[in-house]
C-alpha cells in the first residue's frame, strides 16, 4: 500500500475519532481517555497492513474477531481491540482441538467424573481459557514458550482488556505485539509433527477393522519411543478414553490394547496412577461395564499396582484367602499358578504391598512355598513357585523381618531338619539372603543358614545366640 495513501485514510480515520468525541461531548458523555489519542493510532495503523498480509487470504476472509479487531483500533478503543484478537485466538485454538481430536483434549482437559459431560465441539465452551492452555501445552499442541505468551495476554485482557472496569491505557506498540504474538504463534501456526504423529495413530485406530500386525506394532512402538512423556501421556489417555467408550468394538479395542502397552513403558508415573484412580471411580460410581475395561487395560499394561491402595488391599486379601483355600484343596498344583499370578500383577516393587495386608500376604505365600510333606514335585506347585518366589525377591529389610518372624510358627511344625519342607524354607531363606540387606540381618540370616547345613534348621529360633543377636531386630509377639 503506498504511504500517502495510508497517510490519506489515517487523516480520515483521525478525523472520524475526533467527531466521535465531539458526540460523546454533545450528549454528555465522558470523552477523556475514552479513545487512543492521535499518535497512537496512527502508529497502529501504519504496522497494521504489514501484520494482515502474513494472514493467507483464507483464514481472513472468516476471521470475524479480526475485523472487529481493526475496527475497534482504527477508532481508538484498544481495550476493546484486545479482547477482540484474544476471541480470534480462541476460535483458532478450538479449530486446532478439533483437527486432532476432540476426544483426546476433553480426555486430558476435564475430570473422569464429569467427561461424559463434554462430548461436541459446542462443550468447549464450557472449559475455561487457561484449562484451554494448560492443556494444549500438556498435549504439546502449542509450545511452552507460545503457553506462556499466550497466558500473559490472557492475563492482560482479563486486566486491561474491555472485559472487565480499569483505568489502563493501552499503548499501540503493547497492542501490535499481543496481535504479532496471536498471528504468528496461533492464527497461522503450523502443528508440531509430533501432534501430527499423534493425530495418525488416533485417527488410525478409529478407522482400522483389521488386526494390527507385530511390524506396525513395533513400527509404531519405535515411533512413541521418539516422543516426550507429556506426548505419549496424552496418548495413552487417549487409547484409554477409546477403549472404555461404549460405541467402541471389539476389533478396536484390541489394537488398542496392542498399542498401549507399548505406550505405557513410556509415560510418567503420575499418568500410570491416574488410570488407577479412574478404575477406582468407575467402582464406586457403580459404572461396572467401565470398571472391568478398565482392569482390562491396567492389566495389559502390567499396571495393576497402581490401583488404589484401597483397592490393591481388599483384591490380594481376597485372593489370599483364594489361594488357601485351593492350596489345602484337591489338586491345588495346578490351580494355585492363576491366583499367584493374578496376586502378583498388583505387585511389582515392595511397595506396592498394602501395609495392612503385609503379614497376611507373606504367610500365604510361606504356606504355600514351603507345602506340604510329601516327595512328589517337593510338596509345591511347580508353575506357583515362580510367583511364591518373585514376591520373597522384592521384599523391603522390614519385610524380609517380617517373613523371618513369621517363619518361626512354621518351624515348630517341622520334626526334622532333612524333612522336604526344610529344605523349602532353607530356599526361602537363600533367596532373602541377598547383598543388599544390612549387616545384622545378613548376621541373623548367615545363622539359620548355620543351622540348617547342620540340618537342625527347625531348632534355631531356641538356640540362645540367636536371640541374642535378633534381640532389637525380630520382633515375636
Amino acid at each position: 500500500m503506498p504511504e500517502q495513501e495510508v497517510i490519506i485514510r489515517n487523516n480520515t480515520l483521525i478525523e472520524q475519532g475526533t467527531q466521535f468525541e465531539s458526540m460523546l461531548k454533545e450528549w454528555g458523555l465522558p470523552s477523556e481517555n475514552i479513545i487512543a489519542n492521535t499518535d497512537e493510532r496512527i502508529r497502529l495503523i501504519n504496522n497494521l497492513p504489514s501484520l494482515m498480509a502474513n494472514i493467507p487470504a483464507e483464514q481472513r476472509q472468516n476471521a470475524t474477531y479480526l475485523s472487529r479487531f481493526v475496527a475497534g483500533a482504527l477508532i481508538g478503543l484498544f481495550d476493546a481491540s484486545l479482547n477482540y484478537i484474544w476471541n480470534e485466538v480462541v476460535i483458532s485454538l478450538r479449530k486446532r482441538i478439533v483437527y486432532f481430536g476432540i476426544d483426546v483434549f476433553f480426555d486430558n482437559a476435564v475430570s473422569t467424573k464429569v467427561r461424559d459431560q463434554y462430548l461436541t465441539e459446542e462443550d468447549l465452551s464450557g472449559i475455561k481459557d487457561r484449562v484451554m492452555l494448560e492443556t494444549l501445552k500438556k498435549l504439546e499442541w502449542i509450545s511452552n514458550v507460545v503457553y506462556l505468551k499466550l497466558c500473559h495476554i490472557l492475563d492482560m485482557r482479563n486486566q486491561i482488556g474491555a472485559s472487565h472496569p480499569n483505568s489502563y491505557d493501552i499503548n499501540a506498540l503493547e497492542l501490535l505485539g499481543w496481535l504479532q504474538t496471536c498471528v504468528s504463534e496461533v492464527i497461522t501456526d503450523k502443528p508440531s509433527d509430533s501432534a501430527v504423529l499423534i493425530r495418525g495413530i488416533i485417527q488410525g485406530i478409529k478407522t482400522n477393522r483389521e488386526p494390527i500386525d507385530d511390524n506396525k506394532i513395533q513400527s509404531i512402538g519405535e515411533a512413541i519411543a521418539k516422543l516426550s512423556s507429556s506426548m505419549a501421556g496424552a496418548l495413552l489417555r487417549s487409547l484409554f478414553g477409546i477403549f472404555i467408550a461404549d460405541d467402541t468394538s471389539m476389533e478396536i479395542r484390541n489394537n488398542i490394547l496392542k498399542i498401549s502397552k507399548e505406550v505405557w513403558e513410556y509415560c510418567k508415573e503420575d499418568i500410570k496412577v491416574d488410570f488407577g484412580e479412574k478404575k477406582l471411580l468407575y467402582r464406586n460410581s457403580l459404572q461396572t461395564a467401565k470398571e472391568e475395561l478398565a482392569y482390562k487395560f491396567l492389566e495389559n499394561c502390567d499396571g495393576l499396582s497402581y490401583l488404589s491402595i484401597t483397592e490393591r488391599s481388599l483384591t490380594i486379601s481376597s485372593l489370599c484367602d483364594d489361594l488357601i483355600q485351593i492350596h489345602d484343596s484337591w489338586d491345588n498344583y495346578y490351580h494355585e499358578v492363576p491366583v499367584a499370578r493374578e496376586i502378583m500383577k498388583y505387585i511389582s516393587v515392595s511397595a506396592d504391598i498394602p501395609k495392612d495386608r503385609e503379614i497376611k500376604l507373606i504367610n500365604t505365600f510361606l504356606v504355600c512355598r514351603i507345602g506340604r510333606e510329601v516327595s512328589y514335585c517337593d510338596g509345591v506347585s511347580l508353575g506357583a513357585i515362580k510367583y511364591y518366589d518373585s514376591l520373597f525377591k522384592l521384599l523391603s529389610e522390614e519385610q524380609i523381618k517380617v517373613t523371618l518372624v513369621e517363619l518361626n510358627k512354621y518351624l515348630d511344625s517341622i520334626s526334622s531338619g532333612t524333612s522336604v519342607r526344610a529344605r523349602n524354607i532353607r530356599q526361602i531363606i537363600n533367596i532373602l539372603n541377598r547383598e543388599d540387606i544390612n549387616e545384622r540381618l545378613k548376621e541373623i540370616i548367615d545363622y539359620i543358614i548355620s543351622f540348617d547345613n547342620k540340618n537342625i534348621i527347625h531348632k534355631v529360633y531356641k538356640d540362645k545366640k540367636f536371640k541374642d543377636i535378633s534381640k532389637g531386630i525380630l520382633i515375636f509377639s
